[in-house]
């Protein structure tokens, strides 16, 4: 590149990196000790100089509009607080003006430059008489990154919709080589959607969540029944068409980590929910305030707290939680898919239970209606 056209493209943009932090200063000893019938030169009088009559703000109110960032400073990334000292003579002009806390060359020079350059103040009065006052100010320069472009993100969605997800989830069939144990049971399966809208890394996690049976089977039943229905779960999902793939700027990209449930009752026609629960909806709740008025694991988060049991036993891990948002915007259902200990699930659902209701509900077609959420709560000691 022409240093001529990069060192103007720097100055072009000195407006927007440039940051003047200015406050004024008496100075604590003067710039220099006076020679043989010199003029005397305070650092402290009865009235402060004044820059063109109007006070500090006008002095900073110069500065930041005069400063200018060199383009030197800006290719070396130089910044810093460049300490200028000067005097305001008995005329109210601008003298003997030098640098006392370096910083960068190049720096440097331009706050020197920027000083030296100020009209002439109101000069300082000592028992009714203008004199000479030596001042300190401090010019800051960082430079400021820019900010990033707005991502504009989209989650991965199922075709057809939350009515479509929900339909495809119940009808998964109970399977023949778990119906001996007849368990009533849920299995949550975690698992990512790839770019291509595929199912990936899908997998149980937790326990399998069962209703208690008044005469249960031989736990060897349970056991082999358990591996059934895991296994069925696991291929049901796996076997989902492709979905839309989430996006971030127009770009195809793998989706965060879903947790989805599945319900097998061995009595036919006590398979389809009561109340339909959707993963996602037109419209998710709201919790609070922008910028993360749809995230509700970071207002748990905020409520939640360190066991002093646990942090005393050093015990770490993650908890799951399936939870429901209800349609008046309420938390219900509450439960924990993965255990951490018995402290550290329990920490998690009183924070839970302590939150307010959503300002709004989730939105569907126009209707209130309950979503669920499955979330890990991560508990480390530093």
């Amino acid at each position: 590149m022409n240093p001529t056209k990069k060192a103007s493209s720097y100055s072009a943009l000195t407006g927007l990196l440039l940051v003047v932090a200015t406050s004024l200063f008496a100075q604590t000893a003067p710039p220099a000790t006076p020679a043989p019938n010199a003029t005397q030169v305070y650092t402290f009088v009865e009235q402060m100089p004044k820059y063109n009559g109007g006070g500090n703000d006008s002095i900073v109110a110069y500065l930041r509009r005069s400063t200018r960032y060199p383009a030197a400073a800006i290719q070396s990334g130089a910044s810093g607080k460049v300490f200028v000292t000067f005097v305001v003579n008995a005329q109210g002009k601008v003298e003997q003006v030098r640098v006392v806390k370096p910083v960068d060359p190049a720096l440097d020079q331009e706050a020197l430059r920027v000083v030296s350059a100020m009209s002439a103040w109101q000069p300082g009065q000592q028992q009714g008489k203008p004199v000479a006052v030596a001042l300190t100010v401090p010019i800051s320069f960082a430079i400021q990154q820019p900010a990033p472009e707005p991502t504009a993100t989209t989650t991965a969605k199922y075709p057809g919709g939350p009515e479509a997800l929900l339909a495809y989830l119940t009808a998964i069939p109970y399977p023949e080589a778990a119906r001996s144990a007849a368990l009533d049971a849920r299995v949550f399966i975690e698992f990512k959607i790839d770019k291509a809208g595929k199912v990936i890394g899908a997998k149980t996690i937790g326990p399998l969540m069962r209703k208690p049976q008044p005469t249960p089977p031989p736990r060897e039943v349970i056991d082999a029944a358990k591996l059934a229905l895991e296994q069925a779960a696991t291929e049901w999902i796996q076997a989902m068409p492709a979905w839309t793939p989430a996006n971030v700027n127009g770009t195809p990209v793998e989706s965060a980590l879903f947790v989805l449930p599945l319900v097998f009752n061995p009595t036919p026609s006590a398979t389809a929910p009561k109340d339909k629960v959707y993963l996602y909806a037109d419209q998710m709740p709201t919790f609070n305030t922008q910028p993360d008025k749809y995230d509700v694991q970071a207002s748990i988060r905020r409520g939640l707290k360190y066991p002093a049991l646990a942090l005393r036993n050093r015990q770490e891990g993650t908890v799951y939680l399936y939870f429901v948002v209800n349609e008046t915007g309420a938390f219900e259902q509450m439960q924990v898919v993965r255990s951490a200990g018995a402290e550290l699930n329990q920490a998690v659902l009183e924070a839970v239970r302590s939150q307010s209701a959503a300002l709004t509900p989730a939105q569907l077609k126009g209707k209130p209606v309950k979503v669920f959420y499955v979330l890990p709560f991560t508990f480390k000691i530093k």
